[in-house]
């Protein structure tokens, strides 16, 4: 595994719930920039931003945004507001605050509300909590994104949870121990063929997977008594409740436009009467665990020649190297095969730099192409996440990143380190350590030279030999990285 790791959610930028709302026929938030607020600023708010790294990389990307984060540890708030203060992102504003006490504070009214990882991790009170915030200070036709562990999928880990929480009771320790003593319990009832554990069908071995979590995930999904899954139908009434209507997922690839054209969703789906059976439908079918589901306060739909015109002012990005795509890809509901001229074709245009459907469009046009190609090839590459929604560049937004993109390759190397660094195209995108560490390199004649040299930045002969062939990789990888970089606007010389 590479060095650095901080994280930054894709998910929750702008352009991203933008490209939700318009997909499933809803206007975008009033300040968006592809909306009716072009040009004049947004608000948006990030709820237990943790260590802040996603917002100060969105505010550095989107200057025109007024940006608020909040989370009551204090401690991880100031790595954030180092971050913004080193990349020079002036325009987000870190709170120390509980839900509870950021009720009480004097903000704006939000285009964006962004609740990640709180939801279904908190008692039933907090929740509440949850939702007046949303109530007072989302704006009508403002989206909400919230994450959130869902039901079905986790029905078969519940003996196992609330073992893991009893056979714990009372008791302080470390984490992976109360798991160990847990999964002894488990196999115990297991081999004594409990029936609860025998019809979950989870085996105490297939509990070995736990190992490989983030200690702080084992906490909060397992030794967390407020913990609690959530039915996607639960967590719609919720939202209902404070004029909040489901746009869809956050991933194209789990909307049900996608997947109702495919069997077996068509058959269910098309029986149900309301959105929100067909989404608890679709979880049973797919046996959901985790769920990212955006809101639209108000529901404003949008006419069917609106929703072309401002799609069209969306753009799309490559997530990796053109010459890594792959035309034939294994998605949940089948194979998806598209490889054909018009894919390839719209893929190098892709891997020039972003470009809005309508460049797309007119461009094939000019060749002779018709529209409806290159917006099947576009859907494919969407459902199998090879491209993502961003915004259109801007020289401000150019000059925003250049700071926060220093301040990210200064800390290569140390336990600051992110993997990530912003675009000027409204979001940031996965740079790897190594990298950002080749990036600022001289131009080398030999990728081994540059691999060492990052090497000894790293750690040098303390590395493990699995990080310092992975590294000697990237080098070797880096030339065709480099110009997949440029075109997204992230510093590549080397």
């Amino acid at each position: 595994m590479l060095p650095g790791a901080r994280a930054f959610n894709k998910q929750l930028a702008p352009a991203y719930l933008d490209h939700v709302c318009i997909t499933s026929g809803f206007a975008p938030p009033p300040g968006s920039p592809v909306g009716e607020g072009m040009d004049a600023g947004f608000a948006y708010c990030e709820l237990h931003c943790g260590s802040g790294v996603t917002a100060a990389l969105l505010a550095s990307a989107n200057p025109l945004g007024d940006f608020h984060a909040i989370d009551p540890r204090e401690k991880v708030l100031e790595q954030g507001r180092a971050l913004a203060r080193d990349g020079g992102a002036r325009n987000v504003t870190f709170h120390q605050a509980g839900i509870e006490a950021a009720l009480e504070k004097t903000l704006p009214q939000f285009d964006y509300i962004t609740v990640n990882g709180i939801y279904s991790w908190v008692p039933l009170h907090e929740r509440a909590l949850v939702l007046a915030f949303v109530r007072k200070f989302l704006k009508p036709g403002g989206a909400v994104y919230v994450s959130y562990n869902a039901r079905p999928g986790w029905n078969r880990l519940d003996p196992f949870r609330r073992l893991f929480r009893e056979s714990n009771a009372g008791l302080r320790g470390d984490a992976r121990q109360r798991l160990v003593t847990a999964r002894e319990l488990y196999a115990k009832l297991e081999q004594a063929r409990a029936p609860s554990i025998v019809a979950s069908g989870v085996t105490a071995a297939s509990l070995a997977e736990l190992d490989l979590l983030p200690i702080d995930v084992m906490a909060a999904d397992y030794a967390n008594e407020f913990a609690e899954p959530l039915y996607v139908t639960e967590v719609i009434s919720d939202f209902a409740a404070i004029d909040c209507v489901l746009a869809g997922p956050a991933d194209m690839a789990e909307s049900v436009q996608v997947l109702i054209g495919y069997e077996p969703y068509k058959s269910v789906l098309e029986r149900m009467p309301a959105a929100a059976g067909r989404e608890l439908a679709k979880d049973l079918l797919r046996d959901t665990r985790f769920r990212r589901d955006v809101f639209v306060r108000g529901g404003r739909r949008l006419a069917a020649d609106n929703r072309e015109m401002v799609l069209r002012g969306l753009a799309f990005a490559l997530e990796q190297p053109d010459a890594t795509t792959r035309y034939q890809v294994h998605v949940s509901f089948g194979e998806m095969h598209f490889d054909n001229p018009h894919a390839r074709a719209l893929v190098g245009a892709l891997a020039e730099g972003p470009r809005t459907l309508g460049e797309l469009i007119a461009q094939a046009q000019a060749q002779n192409v018709e529209p409806q190609n290159i917006a099947a090839n576009l859907h494919a590459l969407l459902v199998s996440e090879q491209i993502r929604p961003v915004y259109r560049g801007s020289t401000e937004a150019g000059q925003s990143v250049r700071g926060m993109q220093q301040a990210i390759r200064a800390r290569a190397g140390t336990a600051e380190a992110i993997g990530f660094l912003p675009s000027p195209y409204g979001t940031a995108f996965a740079v790897p350590v190594p990298d950002q560490i080749f990036s600022e390199l001289p131009s080398l004649e030999r990728a081994d030279e540059m691999a060492q040299l990052a090497i000894e930045k790293l750690g040098g002969s303390s590395l493990p030999e699995t990080t310092r062939e992975s590294i000697f990789k990237r080098a070797r990888a880096y030339r065709r990285n480099a110009r997949y970089y440029t075109a997204l606007g992230l510093p590549s010389s080397g």
